[in-house]
């Protein structure tokens, strides 16, 4: 029995409207840039930002000297919606990946194959990593072409690539962060009720910690419990990867993967 084979068939639709969904929001997100200058938005916007403090701008990932007349820090705003949902949905994948048979009743059909737990884990992160970066390359492809319809003149092709590229680069590695955290979780609970109500908590939970944690200086720590703030995409353009960042969201997919093969392999299930 091939596990692999049967998760991607099962997670291949919701992926696909998934992706369809989100790449239709990047579209249309992108589809008002060009409306921006002749609206006067720069403006608009600054006048507003004006009367709020600096720091509950960062706290909702604004700049103050942000110009949405400027392709890229419009898209990187407009984008930063698009890497949170892709957060949530490597969460759901990964907290739906190994409860659902145990919850269901038909983990006993799989002991009843000469299948190992960890062959079944393998399988199933297998399954959702392939299914998040498909995710990935359709938003990511629907993304650059937007993009490069509606692009100014003075921005070239190269340009546009690489900071596309370096942005879907950090989504993934957020998914891929929430993705683990979502597996460990899956590998600890008994039931797939309020699977997803979890993986959303999880996320916003985390999120929230990070806003406080760019509210005051002394709360900066926080951002580390935030991976979100690891790979903001309006950051990730202007600064590119901060080394520390990724170091800390390898650690935390390496810890949170070798503890759910650990966890899985000595769980009591319910059979």
């Amino acid at each position: 029995m091939n596990i692999f084979r049967f998760e991607f068939k099962r997670l291949l639709k919701s992926g696909i409207v998934w992706s369809l969904i989100c790449g239709f929001l990047i579209v249309l997100f992108m589809a008002l840039f060009p409306s921006m200058e002749d609206m006067g938005m720069k403006e608009i916007v600054n006048s507003k930002m004006q009367g709020m403090s600096v720091d509950l701008l960062k706290a909702f990932n604004i700049d103050v000297a942000v110009d949405f007349t400027n392709i890229f820090d419009y898209l990187g705003y407009a984008i930063q919606y698009i890497a949170m949902a892709s957060a949530i949905y490597g969460a759901i994948l990964g907290v739906n990946s190994l409860i659902r048979e145990e919850s269901q009743g038909t983990i006993e059909f799989l002991y009843s194959k000469p299948i190992t737990r960890t062959k079944i884990v393998t399988s199933k992160l297998l399954s959702i990593v392939l299914i998040f970066l498909m995710y990935i390359m359709i938003i990511g492809i629907l993304a650059m072409g937007i993009c490069y319809i509606v692009k100014p003149e003075d921005v070239t092709v190269i340009d546009l690539i690489i900071k596309i590229k370096s942005v879907f680069i950090g989504i993934t590695l957020i998914g891929f962060v929430f993705m683990s955290l979502g597996l460990l979780i899956s590998s600890i609970i008994k039931s797939d009720r309020g699977a997803i109500p979890i993986s959303i908590g999880i996320f916003f939970v985390s999120y929230f910690i990070g806003m406080i944690g760019k509210l005051k200086e002394s709360f900066e720590w926080l951002k580390y419990i935030s991976p979100f703030d690891y790979f903001v995409p309006s950051n990730i353009m202007k600064n590119g990867f901060e080394l520390k960042y990724i170091i800390i969201s390898v650690c935390i997919i390496v810890i949170c993967v070798i503890s759910s093969y650990a966890i899985y392999k000595n769980k009591d299930m319910n059979i």
